[in-house]
């Protein structure tokens, strides 16, 4: 299993997405998982252009996106929240806060012993995730 971030998804859902990144997906597709913060992250991020023409295309797509990994997504369950307290007073005392979102989908990645591919490594250094760059060359 590997979850994609919100980034990864976001790139899918461009009118032109970098080739590097789809072949990936197509590669990795029946390991791909998504958390439901990312879910969030994606649904917000269409509500806030919900008066833009292409909101349509996007919420489309995007529902498209969600039923091919409905049998894949995984919630911020308890044993993810117990994991988000640690990494998150981990890195606050460390002088590294991360943000509310990212925090809670390293936490479901990290409950579920998986890897997350994304586009901000920096994001999530020192979360105990295995972490994946579809950009790196």
């Amino acid at each position: 299993m590997i979850f994609i971030d919100t980034n990864v998804v976001s790139e899918v859902m461009r009118r032109a997405p970098n080739p590097g990144v789809i072949d990936w997906l197509e590669r990795h597709d029946a390991e791909l998982a998504l958390s439901t913060v990312v879910i969030g992250e994606i649904a917000f991020g269409i509500e806030k252009i919900r008066h833009e023409p292409r909101s349509r295309r996007l919420a489309s797509d995007f529902h498209d996106f969600r039923r091919r990994y409905a049998d894949r997504v995984f919630g911020f369950n308890e044993p993810a929240a117990l994991a988000y307290g640690v990494l998150m007073g981990k890195r606050t005392r460390a002088g590294r806060p991360m943000s509310v979102s990212d925090a809670m989908i390293a936490a479901i990645a990290q409950t579920r012993g998986a890897p997350l591919a994304t586009r901000n490594i920096g994001d999530f250094t020192d979360s105990g995730l295995e972490l994946i760059s579809l950009w790196a060359p």
